[in-house]
């Protein structure tokens, strides 16, 4: 799995596309990047590409599944701690819960902050993170990786 990079997130619009790009997102009550993501959706239940998410392993193994963070090892979760997690990333995402929902007995957390949602893998332990160093997810990526990790989950 490769480390997603945040200098390769510049994309270059002639102007006037940038200008369509904000009529749409006006007519539809979004943002710019609100279209784009609506799009990536389009494609994903299109079956143009997969519902993975680059940087993020989400597999299912014996007895449950592993979620893996860019280089971080995976951590083994089994079906019903992971549908929590899902579950949890989903009530941020939907609801703006700025709530820690903790994980203690596999080291996760979710937290809304800002526009964001932080996911900790792991926050206690070997390799633990703090929320400072925490991945960060928009609401419409982590209420995808909630799906991504309900259908591993099933």
């Amino acid at each position: 799995m490769s480390v997603v990079k945040q200098s390769a997130n510049a994309v270059r619009l002639d102007p006037r596309r940038v200008e369509q790009l904000k009529n749409i997102a006006l007519k539809l009550g979004t943002t710019n990047a609100g279209v784009i993501a609506q799009t990536i959706r389009q494609h994903v239940a299109a079956g143009t590409i997969p519902a993975d998410i680059p940087g993020i392993g989400v597999r299912k193994v014996p007895g449950g599944i592993t979620i893996g963070i860019d280089d971080a090892e995976p951590v083994k979760l089994g079906y019903e701690i992971a549908r929590q997690i899902a579950s949890s990333l989903r009530a941020a995402a939907d609801n703006g819960a700025s709530d820690i929902q903790p994980f203690a007995e596999v080291g996760y957390g979710v937290m809304k902050q800002g526009t964001g949602i932080k996911f900790l893998l792991p926050f206690s332990g070997t390799g633990a993170r703090s929320y400072k160093n925490a991945v960060s997810f928009p609401p419409d990526l982590a209420a995808d990786l909630a799906g991504v990790i309900e259908k591993a989950a099933q």
